[in-house]
């Protein structure tokens, strides 16, 4: 019988092993990998900073990685950065290239979070708990920053994307900040299998549940649905009614593409305006770097960042 399934690009398999994923040539190493994934380039007037914040813990601080085009105007947008990594790997720098290309092309002020990594002294929520608690001092604190407190979208990137979509769930059902647009790029956002994941392979979600680990048991502190929260697995969530405006991006060889294309129609099917990017020839993480197919996505992002944030949606360069 003829194989259906999608040809991987050249080099596929060594990139999915080793959860890099966006079609570079096999031969590449990981230090070149990560050289190019948190390299960036700021643009004359744009400044970047590191400062601390009270934790949501006692006696936690939490560090916010600041980025800020010159020239905004006053009180400008601001968008809440939550990176990706599996939820017990990575950190703010990972998303830089990408932060620094959002802020200077929406232009808006982004703000990383340099959540606490789960492990299993550490489970969900604590390091939901920590973007909440950013958040919501972003809203408080809007002014110290240059910022507009009633302006703030958030944007998240694989385990990212998860938490952006818990984060927006639990403001819409405890309260918080209001969010303009929720941008889930790559999101792992459910438990059960896939076409996506038999093809692709699987990253972050055990490939047998219940009984495997992996990186998501360690995050939300079980494999059994009837265990984990909504909040940890928002695939779960008996309706997304009254969500904010949404925006999903998936690969189209990524494993997490099909977590991402049926949390969308979900979000559809609720009246909640949301838009879809399904990106060609790419795997996951595809847009940590500089690229072409990623310069597109991106500037389609900074797009609708502006038409959320009430700003003119002009060309891009």
């Amino acid at each position: 019988m003829k194989d259906l399934r999608l040809k991987p690009y050249p080099g596929y398999e060594r990139n999915v092993s080793n959860n890099i994923g966006f079609g570079t040539s096999p031969s590449i190493t990981m230090a070149e990998m990560q050289t190019a994934i948190r390299g960036y380039k700021l643009a004359e007037g744009t400044t970047m900073k590191d400062i601390y914040i009270p934790g949501s813990d006692e006696e936690q601080e939490l560090m916010l990685h600041i980025i800020t085009p010159g020239n905004l105007p006053e009180k400008a947008p601001m968008i809440l950065d939550i990176h990706g990594g599996g939820w017990v790997s990575g950190d703010v720098g990972i998303d830089n290239y990408r932060n620094v290309y959002l802020a200077e092309h929406t232009p808006a002020i982004v703000v990383a979070v340099e959540y606490r990594l789960a492990s299993p002294s550490l489970p969900f929520p604590g390091p939901l708990r920590d973007c909440y608690t950013a958040l919501n001092w972003m809203h408080d604190h809007a002014t110290e920053i240059g910022g507009a407190p009633d302006n703030i979208a958030i944007h998240g990137t694989s385990a990212g994307g998860n938490m952006v979509a818990g984060l927006m769930l639990y403001i819409r059902d405890f309260g918080g900040p209001e969010i303009k647009l929720a941008v889930m790029n790559c999101p792992a956002l459910y438990m059960d299998d896939s076409p996506s994941k038999r093809t692709f392979g699987s990253i972050g979600t055990p490939k047998k549940i219940p009984g495997s680990k992996g990186s998501f048991a360690v995050y939300a502190g079980s494999c059994d649905p009837k265990d984990v929260s909504m909040y940890a697995c928002p695939g779960l969530a008996p309706s997304l009614d009254n969500c904010p405006p949404c925006m999903v991006i998936v690969g189209e060889y990524d494993p997490l593409r099909d977590d991402g294309l049926k949390f969308a129609i979900k979000l559809l099917e609720a009246n909640v305006p949301t838009e879809i990017i399904c990106a060609p020839r790419v795997s996951h993480g595809f847009c940590t770097v500089d690229q072409p197919l990623t310069h597109w996505v991106h500037n389609a992002c900074c797009a609708s960042f502006r038409r959320e944030f009430g700003m003119e949606i002009t060309e891009f360069i």
